[in-house]
């Protein structure tokens, strides 16, 4: 008997920014409003250490920002909830409703997720610019298919690893250099604002964040259910208000 072998879907770099683009037209608020609450976390615990690295606070705020930093939900946790947020829509499915979502979000496998990548991240740029963005590319996937496969963080890792390395460059390209390029920005932007002026150095943090992590979670989420279900971005009626659909009480 033969071994079935795994079907390899081609990707295409327009295809993909069309499917992202036509889930976020389909579901604004289901992408965009988790976006905003997440890196308005994220933008504030940059600015909190921003400000301790200038030495601005003193030593009670060490504490809270320590807390803070070990509870920040970033991007994978971010395209993590954003595949089961609109996940369906990109196969052309009725999405979850919002409290069931929540209800069911893989909360724990999400957090310890994004904290394995934010200290493999670490260990990485410390030792060259080349590794952090391999990591970046490889593990691109880790949050969208934690709740597409129901899996554990460790088989996250490995499947992610695996779906990755045939598209490497193209993974690269859209998810490892706009990371790279944000990064870059966001350092830039933290020079040119006054540290004293902590508003707009949040401000500023949380624009360029929301922005580029909707994108990138987007992204993640397209090609994580391209690779996984071969889904070809949403079609019409498939929006979470629309009414049910033929055969999906089935």
């Amino acid at each position: 008997m033969k071994r079935e072998r795994p079907v390899r879907h081609e990707l295409h770099p327009l295809e993909l920014l069309s499917m992202a683009g036509r889930t976020l037209r389909a579901e604004p608020a289901r992408v965009v409003v988790p976006a905003v609450v997440i890196f308005a976390l994220d933008a504030l615990q940059g600015t909190i250490f921003t400000q301790l690295a200038i030495d601005h606070l003193g030593f009670e705020s060490v504490a809270f920002a320590f807390v803070y930093g070990a509870s920040t939900l970033g991007l994978t946790f971010y395209s993590g909830m954003l595949e089961r947020m609109v996940g369906a829509v990109e196969r052309n499915e009725r999405p979850q409703p919002i409290g069931e979502v929540l209800r069911t979000l893989p909360w724990v496998r999400l957090i310890v997720a994004d904290l394995v990548l934010l200290v493999l991240g670490g260990v990485a740029a410390l030792l060259l610019v080349l590794p952090g963005l391999v990591l970046d590319t490889l593990f691109a996937l880790v949050g969208p298919l934690i709740n597409l496969l129901g899996c554990t963080v460790r088989q996250a890792f490995r499947r992610s690893v695996l779906l990755v390395w045939p598209h490497f460059m193209l993974v690269f390209c859209f998810v490892a250099i706009p990371l790279a390029f944000e990064h870059e920005f966001l350092v830039l932007v933290h020079d040119l604002v006054p540290h004293e002026a902590v508003g707009l150095v949040f401000v500023s943090t949380f624009v360029v964040s929301t922005a580029f992590g909707i994108a990138l979670g987007l992204s993640e989420v397209s090609l994580a259910e391209r690779l996984v279900r071969g889904a070809h971005g949403p079609g019409q009626g498939v929006r979470s208000g629309d009414v049910e659909l033929p055969g999906s009480m089935a």
